[in-house]
């Protein structure tokens, strides 16, 4: 098992580290960047690194081969990287959901160091309170109070730097925002309960911005377009002077009449709508988002709830809402890693299983969720039963979470109630029930093991009837010329870099499926597809070169990943002579990408083939 974040850190420093990439995205096999210096990119030690099939410079792009795992490592390096090198990435367009869910990533990251360690002072103090090491009443008290709250409190300020570097504005003029919502006059007419001013006849409001949220994004997020418009219409030779003077004249009192109050408002709703979900539907909300809670972190969903838990800080103190589902969830992919290490035969597995037990009983849970229990199903499945179960315990025993912390069993401290003791005893209750289910779950229901080379699988009682044997033979998904390997003008496919591999030039633009089986891999830009038989074989299609470039140009995808297929029937359409016409090399690699588990199978010798020929087929066939 590859380790990913290793494999990312390891490619993005022998790069020459984040500013030497300028954009980074994927295709099926392979990353893909554009580099400010190419000479800063030491690619023998790239193609040194475990888990790295290949590198190379093509088409004005570096490109390093990982092959079907390629997203996973992905998945990592894009965490690594910054904030401007993702806003060049791809050119994909993203829809609305996922747009959001990066800029609440992106805005909130950097700020959890700060609230983490703001979060676990909390917890400390709490504790200190109950052992009686230190007075309310005490100055130690006040001071420690101080190191606990003051990152709440000045939030906007912190996140004023993030959604700066976000939408690519001066982190100044940003905080000059933040300073608006909480200069003295403000807080000061809330303290006193003063109506508020007036500006030009419109309303300045007094509002208790501090420890929110929505309202200095909001402000920064049009911060971005005003400051690149007045830029724009003010001579250069003046911007210095004028250009912020006019940002602050327009910026200002809008955050202040505009900005701040809709975005109060919002957050404000949004912790109500939560906090009526809770009372409406009581355990079984957290049941619903317990349970759910592992398909939010696979797709990156998670990130959505950082306002809420934020708001619910500034407004009650404490969180009882996602916090204490997280705890959960920790420990329920932990108990099912611990599991799999426990029964696989794989040792590579036994070694992953483990340590990403231990990170998720940590609070770390994406090794053991990416590189355990969603890549063995079963696994995730558990953690999805035993996290609805602790979620629905968490909730029906109220448990409120007092730090915005790393959801580990660490995080104890933050869960300690001065005002009342079993708040702790129900979090452990509701955590201990989440690891014993999705152990015991795992256990019961197996999964199917990972094969060692030279081994047979190991499978579990439910999979019993699974086989190994290759099928018969491949047929030809296209009809055309077979190429020789040695005529691909890429080396990682004429190497076989990938696995065993036929190049076909097509004589029409039909692509259809060479087997009964499903469909695994659908790539956004439907120029490539990765197929399994029913016997467990993988076929990847990758139709021309270098076309992931045309985003989904002159194709037509016919089916969806996941849908079963029939020998023949049609997968994908293409406009061959339009493809061609753009410049690209319409050759297309029919590829066995798991040929060590099938190594009887052989390619053709003809040099023209046909839709249904055989293309790969078993010795001595």
């Amino acid at each position: 098992m590859m380790d990913n974040s290793k494999i990312a850190r390891d490619i993005i420093d022998s790069i020459g580290g984040d500013e030497n990439i300028i954009r980074a995205w994927h295709c099926v096999t392979r990353l893909r960047f554009h580099v400010n210096e190419e000479a800063e990119v030491n690619v023998d030690r790239i193609r040194e690194i475990p888990g790295v099939m290949g590198a190379q410079f093509q088409n004005g792009q570096f490109q390093v081969i990982i092959g079907n795992k390629v997203s996973d490592v992905f998945k990592e390096l894009n965490s690594m990287i910054s904030a401007e090198t993702k806003d060049n990435q791809s050119g994909q367009k993203k829809n609305l959901v996922s747009s959001f869910l990066d800029m609440i990533s992106g805005v909130f990251s950097p700020v959890i160091p700060a609230i983490a360690g703001a979060g676990m002072m909390k917890g400390i103090l709490a504790l200190m309170q109950v052992l009686g090491w230190v007075s309310v009443e005490s100055d130690a008290y006040q001071v420690l109070t101080i190191i606990s709250d003051a990152a709440f409190y000045f939030l906007p300020f912190l996140l004023a730097v993030s959604a700066a570097k976000r939408f690519q504005v001066s982190e100044y003029l940003s905080i000059a925002l933040a300073g608006a919502l909480l200069y003295p006059t403000i807080t000061n007419g809330v303290a006193s309960g003063e109506e508020g001013l007036q500006f030009l006849g419109l309303s300045v409001s007094f509002i208790s911005y501090s420890a929110t949220v929505i309202p200095i994004i909001l402000a920064v997020w049009v911060l971005s377009y005003v400051f690149k418009w007045v830029n724009a219409i003010v001579p250069a030779a003046l911007r210095v002077i004028l250009t912020p003077t006019f940002v602050f004249l327009i910026m200002i009192p809008f955050t202040l009449i505009v900005a701040g109050p809709i975005g109060f408002v919002i957050g404000d709703y949004v912790g109500i709508g939560v906090a009526w979900l809770y009372e409406a539907i009581g355990p079984f909300a957290g049941i619903l988002i317990g349970g759910l809670l592992p398909l939010f972190v696979v797709t990156g969903m998670h990130y959505g709830f950082a306002p809420i838990i934020l708001q619910n800080m500034g407004r009650y103190g404490y969180d009882a809402a996602i916090l204490p589902l997280n705890i959960v969830n920790s420990l329920a992919q932990s108990g099912a890693a611990f599991a799999v290490a426990l029964r696989t035969k794989n040792k590579k597995m036994k070694s992953i299983a483990v340590s990403s037990g231990i990170s998720a009983f940590l609070g770390v849970t994406e090794p053991a969720v990416f590189g355990v229990n969603l890549k063995l199903k079963r696994p995730l499945y558990a953690t999805m039963a035993a996290g609805a179960v602790g979620g629905g315990m968490a909730v029906f025993f109220g448990v409120k979470c007092f730090g915005f912390v790393v959801q580990g069993v660490e995080a104890f401290p933050v869960y300690i109630d001065p005002d009342n003791a079993m708040n702790l005893v129900y979090t452990g209750l509701s955590i201990l029930a989440a690891f014993v289910i999705a152990f015991v779950l795992t256990l019961v229901f197996g999964f199917k093991d990972e094969v060692e080379e030279g081994e047979q699988p190991i499978l579990s009682k439910a999979d019993d009837t699974d086989t190994a044997a290759a099928p018969e033979d491949i047929a030809s998904p296209l009809t055309g010329k077979v190429v020789p390997l040695s005529e691909v003008p890429d080396k990682t496919f004429s190497d076989e870099v990938l696995g065993k591999s036929v190049a076909i030039m097509p004589a029409d633009g039909v692509l259809v499926a060479p087997f009964a089986g499903t469909v695994a891999m659908v790539y956004p830009t439907k120029h490539a597809i990765g197929l399994r038989s029913e016997n467990g074989l993988e076929l990847l299609i990758h139709i021309g070169l270098e076309t992931v470039n045309l985003e989904g140009k002159y194709f037509e995808l016919k089916v969806e990943q996941d849908q079963k297929v029939e020998k023949g029937q049609e997968l994908v359409l293409f406009d061959g002579t339009s493809i061609t016409n753009e410049g690209y090399n319409l050759v297309t690699m029919v590829i066995i990408t798991n040929g060590s588990q099938f190594p009887e199978m052989e390619s053709t010798k003809a040099t023209e083939i046909s839709k249904n020929e055989k293309l790969f087929f078993k010795a001595n066939n």
